[in-house]
C-alpha cells in the first residue's frame, strides 16, 4: 500500500493511488481520494474526469453528470468526457439526451467506435432498432473483428427472429474467439428457438467451460435437457444449480419433475416438501405445488396449501374451488371409512346422530302434512260459509 505524505501529495499522486483503488474494486474509497483531490485541485481536467468515471463506476449517474460537466466548462472538446455523459444518460434511459452528446463526438471525429456503438444504443432505446443495426454495420465497416460489436448486432438479429442473420454474426464472433461464452449461449439460444436442441445443447456446454458456476447457462441446460427428456442430466444439472443457490425455485421444479419421469415418487415427495418450504407467499407456485400434490394422491397436504395460499389472497378462485373440492372428497372418504362397525363408540355416536337426523326430518314431515290438513279444512269451512 502507497503511504504518501498528504500535505505533499501531488494531482497525479492522487490520480495514482485512486486508480489503483478502481482496480482493486474499493470504488468508495477511490471516490473519496479524488473528492479530496478536487477539493485541492478544482481545474485539474485528470482528477475530475476521474472522479466522473469512479461515479459513473458505481452507479451514481447524476453526480457523474456533474463531475463531466465540469470538465467541459474547461475543455470544450474532451471526448472522454462527452462519451461519459452519452453512457450516463444511456443508463437513465434518456436516451435523446445520450444521442445529443454522442453525435456531438461524432461531428468532430466520425470514425469514433465508442460514440458509434453508443448512438445505436440510443437509437435502440428510443425504439428504432433499424437505425441501430445501420450504425453497428458502419462501426463494423471500421473495425470488423470488434467482438462487442458483432454481438451486439447478432443479438438484435436474434430478437428479430432473423435467425440465419444472427447466427451469421455469432459465428463470425467465434471465428475470432472460439471460446467467447457471449457468443456461444447466443448462437445455441438460436437453435433453442428452432428447437435444434442437441445443437443448442453442445453450444451452452462449451459457454459452461468459461464459467462452471454460471447460472444462466446452467438453467439453459436444463431447458435443453428437459426438452431432449433426458432426465438425469436435467438432474445432474439442477443439483449444480442447487449447490450454488440452495432457494433456486426453477431448478427444484425441474428436479422434481425429472424424479416423477424416473419413478423415484418419494424423492420427488421429498423435493416438493422443500420446495414448499423454499415458496413462501409466492402464490403461483404454491398453486401449482399444491396441484402436483393433488395429481400424486396426496390430498390432505394439498389441502394444506390451498389454505395457506386463502390466508395469503382470500380470493384465489383457483384456491376456493379446489378446497371445496378437496374438503367434499375427504369428506366422503372419512365417511367410508368411518363405517358401522369399525371404530366402537365413534360409531355409536355416528349412529346416534344419523338416527337423530331422521327423527328429525320425520317430524319436520309430519308438521309439513298437519299443516296441509289444517289449510285443507280452514278452505272447506270458508266455502261452506259463503254458500
Amino acid at each position: 500500500m502507497l503511504r504518501l505524505n498528504k500535505k505533499r501529495l501531488t494531482a497525479s499522486d492522487i490520480y495514482r493511488v485512486a486508480h489503483r483503488l478502481l482496480r482493486e474494486g474499493k470504488n468508495t474509497q477511490a471516490i473519496k481520494q479524488l473528492e479530496e483531490g478536487v477539493a485541492k485541485f478544482p481545474h485539474q481536467i485528470l482528477l475530475l474526469r476521474s472522479l466522473a468515471e469512479a461515479y459513473r463506476q458505481s452507479g451514481n449517474y447524476q453526480e457523474a453528470v456533474a463531475q463531466y460537466e465540469k470538465v467541459l466548462q474547461l475543455e470544450p472538446n474532451d471526448q472522454a468526457s462527452l462519451n461519459g455523459l452519452g453512457n450516463c444518460y444511456l443508463k437513465m434511459k434518456r436516451y435523446e439526451e445520450a444521442l445529443k452528446y454522442f453525435e456531438e463526438i461524432l461531428r468532430r471525429n466520425p470514425d469514433n467506435v465508442y460514440a458509434l456503438a453508443g448512438s445505436g444504443d440510443a437509437y435502440l432505446g428510443m425504439g428504432n432498432p433499424q437505425r441501430a443495426l445501420e450504425l453497428w454495420e458502419e462501426l463494423l465497416n471500421k473495425s470488423p473483428e470488434n467482438v462487442f460489436i458483432l454481438n451486439k448486432v447478432a443479438d438484435q438479429y436474434r430478437r428479430q427472429q432473423r435467425w440465419d442473420l444472427a447466427e451469421d454474426y455469432y459465428t463470425r464472433v467465434l471465428s475470432i474467439d472460439e471460446k467467447n461464452p457471449y457468443a456461444l449461449v447466443g448462437l445455441g439460444n438460436c437453435h433453442a428457438a428452432q428447437s435444434r436442441w442437441e445443437k443448442a445443447v453442445e453450444l451452452w456446454t462449451k459457454a459452461l467451460e468459461a464459467n462452471s458456476g454460471n447460472l444462466f447457462v446452467l438453467t439453459r441446460l436444463v431447458d435443453g435437457y428437459k426438452k431432449l427428456r433426458n432426465w438425469e442430466k436435467v438432474a445432474e444439472y439442477c443439483a449444480k444449480i442447487l449447490s450454488l443457490d440452495k432457494r433456486n425455485i426453477q431448478a427444484m421444479m425441474a428436479l422434481m419433475e425429472a424424479r416423477l419421469a424416473a419413478g423415484s415418487k418419494t424423492e420427488a415427495l421429498d423435493v416438493l416438501r422443500r420446495l414448499t418450504e423454499v415458496a413462501g407467499e409466492n402464490v403461483t407456485v404454491l398453486r401449482q405445488l399444491a396441484q402436483i400434490l393433488e395429481e400424486m394422491g396426496q390430498r390432505e397436504e394439498a389441502l394444506g396449501l390451498y389454505r395457506k395460499i386463502l390466508t395469503i389472497k382470500a380470493d384465489d378462485q383457483e384456491a376456493l374451488s379446489a378446497l371445496s373440492r378437496l374438503e367434499g372428497n375427504l369428506g366422503e372418504t372419512q365417511g367410508l371409512e368411518m363405517a358401522p362397525g369399525t371404530n366402537g363408540d365413534s360409531d355409536n355416536e355416528q349412529a346416534k346422530s344419523e338416527t337423530k337426523g331422521r327423527k328429525g326430518k320425520a317430524g319436520e314431515e309430519k308438521a309439513r302434512t298437519e299443516g296441509k290438513r289444517t289449510t285443507s279444512r280452514s278452505k272447506k269451512a270458508h266455502s261452506a260459509k259463503e254458500g
